[in-house]
């Protein structure tokens, strides 16, 4: 799941998709199909189990000939070049992401039309089924681009039946975070596991503590204007992070540590807490150790309390052949029972809110439901790929890492932030 996420995200973070398989141009197959959908998950992945089953379904039911071809993680490589020559599939696996990369290229179909459209034997429309919250992070300002399937979020998990303090009486603000984190380092645990060779998960902490506090925008404002690194906010959630570094609260050499060692260690109880996606505990289930039961709670900063509402699910390409089957398939894809497989066999949170989401998840799905103030993941920041790889995660590595401050990190920002925008193209 990280890894798909990782490759709907930001492509040139590898959070990017080189081919292993037949690329769609060179088969023609998918121009003679009446519906060509093309996935980046794996065929005997839990989700390409559900999606060749519903495909198969919609075939059956409608009579409608399919083309579905799963190329894996590095098969989409050039999709937006084939989707922008008019040699692309009709669906394709996307997310909140990627939003700003495929609007910039006027490559998604507009989906407003599918939100009215009936969702077959429901008597109920696509809206009707999909939060706001969750509508809301698979839209652009042209409204809807990609009907979703899955929610993702970050939180901070923790093992319930080990950590009973924690499933009794979560921390409420920073300051019991920190009272927590020094207790477990008093009674000889390392209370936090970081693979910190994994920049986009190493920023997972500046990102929640700025963004939960003081709303969405408020990443996203530090890559578009170098004054916003002059806010109060800036600096209060980069000393934070220092407190994490200076406090010695992960593990010794985390920032050596490759990606998966240290969620495996949090797996089998090595470390109390691990700060991740909703996918950690379906990725890291073949190491758990016997009787653990995983649980979340949302990083404690106060302010807004802002939830990150990010989904996962299925665009049209606008130059496809068969848009108007595509858009129908969309609204079959979303009946309960089907809907109900992300939960039930992918283990994940399903887009329509009547459907629960699996035990380890409720709290996230709970959070999610009933936040006042949601942001899209990583506050859509990592949209411009170039300073969110080249400059900002460098630079949070070295905040995380304790080798600057965070004042000298705000000032880096602001000049590095300046320095780009003066000379981007």
């Amino acid at each position: 799941m990280r890894k798909l996420t990782a490759v709907l995200t930001v492509g040139a973070l590898a959070l990017g998709l080189a081919a292993c398989g037949k690329k769609n141009s060179e088969t023609g197959t998918a121009q003679a199909a009446a519906l060509a959908y093309r996935s980046s998950w794996g065929a005997d992945e839990p989700q390409g189990k559900i999606i060749k089953a519903l495909f198969d379904d919609f075939a059956k039911q409608t009579g409608t000939k399919v083309d579905v071809k799963f190329v894996g993680r590095k098969g989409n490589e050039n999709l937006s070049t084939e989707m922008a020559a008019g040699r692309g599939p009709d669906l394709f696996d996307t997310s909140t992401d990627n939003l700003a990369t495929y609007a910039a290229q006027n490559l998604v179909a507009s989906l407003d039309d599918v939100l009215g459209a009936q969702v077959p034997g429901e008597g109920k429309t696509a809206k009707d089924v999909l939060p706001e919250s969750v509508r809301q992070a698979s839209s652009n300002d042209k409204g809807l681009a990609f009907v979703p399937h899955t929610v993702i979020s970050t939180a901070v998990w923790f093992d319930a039946a080990k950590h009973t303090d924690l499933a009794g009486a979560p921390p409420q603000s920073w300051e019991d975070f920190i009272a927590y984190l020094d207790g477990a380092k008093k009674d000889g645990r390392t209370p936090i596991g970081q693979d910190g060779t994994i920049n986009f998960y190493n920023v997972y902490w500046f990102y929640s503590i700025l963004v939960r506090a003081n709303g969405a925008g408020s990443l996203k404002a530090l890559a578009t204007d170098p004054a916003a690194w002059d806010k109060p906010e800036v600096l209060a959630a980069a000393e934070k992070v220092a407190q994490l570094a200076k406090g010695g609260y992960f593990q010794k050499d985390f920032m050596a540590t490759k990606f998966p060692a240290a969620q495996d260690a949090w797996a089998q109880g090595r470390y109390d807490l691990n700060l991740n996606g909703t996918w950690l505990a379906s990725e890291t289930k073949p190491k758990l150790t016997a009787g653990v039961k995983i649980a979340s709670f949302q990083l404690p900063v106060g302010g807004k309390n802002s939830v990150e509402v990010g989904t996962l699910g299925w665009g049209v390409n606008a130059k496809g052949a068969n848009v108007a089957t595509a858009k129908k398939f969309l609204a079959f894809a979303l009946q309960k029972k089907y809907v109900e497989q992300i939960s039930t066999s992918a283990l994940n949170i399903p887009s329509r809110a009547d459907v629960p989401a699996p035990e380890h998840l409720v709290a996230v799905q709970k959070a999610v439901a009933e936040a006042a103030a949601t942001h899209r993941t990583y506050d859509d920041a990592a949209a411009d790929k170039t300073w969110w790889n080249d400059r900002f995660l460098p630079l949070h590595d070295k905040l995380i890492s304790g080798r600057i401050d965070a004042a000298a990190f705000v000032a880096e920002g602001k000049k590095t932030t300046a320095d780009y925008l003066a000379n981007k193209n």
